[in-house]
C-alpha cells in the first residue's frame, strides 16, 4: 500500500531524500568536522553525518533523554499499561470498553519531565527547530512500530482565529518532519476547524469530548476514500480530539486511521 501510495503522491512529498550522491558521501563527512552540528536543546555540538539539511538534530545525550522510556504502551490508545498486565489493548484499563474511531495511537513518550519541557518549548516563537527535530524522532517512532506505512499524513488542525496570533505552528512542523524523513505525501489542507473550541487543558475529562464534538470538518473533493490516515498532534491525553477527527474521517471513506503524538498524557477519557 504504501510504496503505491508514494509513487501515486511524489509530487505532494514535502522535502525531498537526503542527497547520497558519491560526491555528498565525501564531502559531508569533510562539512562536519569545518561546520559541525549543534543541538537544538542543549547547544552541543556534534557531527551530523547528514549535510545542513538536518541541522534541527538532536545530540545522542537528548535523543536518549527524550525517547528512553521503559513503560509499555496500549498499542491502541499509547497510554502507558499498568504494571504486571499483557500487552495487547485488551489489557488497558483506559480503552478496552470504548469505541474509538482510530486504529491505533503512538507517541515519543508520557508527558512529563523533560519530554513536558520540550514541547513547550517548541510551541514558542523560537521552537521552529525543536519541533522539526521532535517531529524526526517522532518519524522514527512510526516506522519503527508500523509495518506498513499509511497513506498519507494530516495535522490536526487549528482554528484560524488561532493560529493568527501564534508565531510557529508546531503541528505543521512535526508532519513537515514526519513526511521528510519517511518519504511521504501531506495533506495539510485535508481538514478543517470549523469554530473555536475552548482549550482542551482547561477542561475536566468528562468535558472534552462534548467541547470538540463537530468541530472538525474534511475539506469537499479531498478524496481519502479507501486510504489510511496518519493523523499527527504535538500532545493527547484523553483522545478526545483524536477520536472527534477520526470520525469525520471515517465518514468520508477512510479505511484506517493512525494517530501519532510526541507526547502522551496520562489522563483518562471519561
Amino acid at each position: 500500500m504504501a510504496s503505491t501510495t508514494q509513487e501515486r503522491h511524489s509530487a505532494d512529498v514535502i522535502g525531498s531524500r537526503p542527497d547520497v550522491s558519491p560526491l555528498n558521501h565525501w564531502l559531508n563527512p569533510a562539512a562536519d568536522l569545518i561546520f559541525p552540528g549543534s543541538c537544538c536543546l542543549c547547544g552541543a555540538a556534534f557531527a551530523t553525518g547528514r549535510g545542513e539539511a538536518f541541522k534541527a538534530s538532536l545530540c545522542e545525550d537528548c535523543t536518549d533523554d527524550l525517547t528512553g522510556f521503559d513503560a509499555r504502551a496500549c498499542p491502541r490508545c499509547a497510554r502507558p499499561l499498568p504494571r504486571g498486565s499483557g500487552t495487547t489493548a485488551s489489557d488497558c484499563p483506559n480503552c478496552r470498553n470504548k469505541r474509538l474511531h482510530f486504529d491505533r495511537a503512538i507517541a515519543l513518550g508520557v508527558y512529563g519531565g523533560r519530554l513536558r519541557e520540550v514541547v513547550l518549548q517548541m510551541k514558542r516563537a523560537t521552537g521552529e527547530l525543536v519541533a522539526l527535530a521532535l517531529g524526526q524522532l517522532l518519524a522514527q517512532r512510526i516506522r519503527e512500530d508500523l509495518g506498513e506505512l499509511p497513506d498519507v499524513v494530516a495535522p490536526v488542525p487549528t482554528h484560524w482565529s488561532r493560529r493568527l496570533g501564534r508565531d510557529v505552528n508546531c503541528t505543521d512542523l512535526l508532519v513537515e518532519a514526519v513526511t521528510d524523513q519517511l518519504v511521504m505525501p501531506a495533506k495539510t489542507q485535508v481538514l478543517r476547524c470549523r469554530r473555536r473550541t475552548q482549550k482542551q487543558g482547561t477542561l475536566l475529562p468528562t468535558e472534552r469530548r462534548e467541547n470538540v464534538r463537530g468541530a472538525y470538518a474534511v475539506r469537499p473533493l479531498s478524496h481519502l476514500e479507501g486510504q489510511t490516515v496518519l493523523v499527527i498532534d504535538d500532545v493527547m491525553t484523553t483522545g478526545a480530539t483524536a477520536d472527534e477527527v477520526a470520525k469525520v474521517l471515517r465518514k468520508v471513506g477512510v479505511t484506517g486511521v493512525l494517530v501519532a503524538v510526541v507526547a502522551r498524557g496520562i489522563g483518562f477519557d471519561g
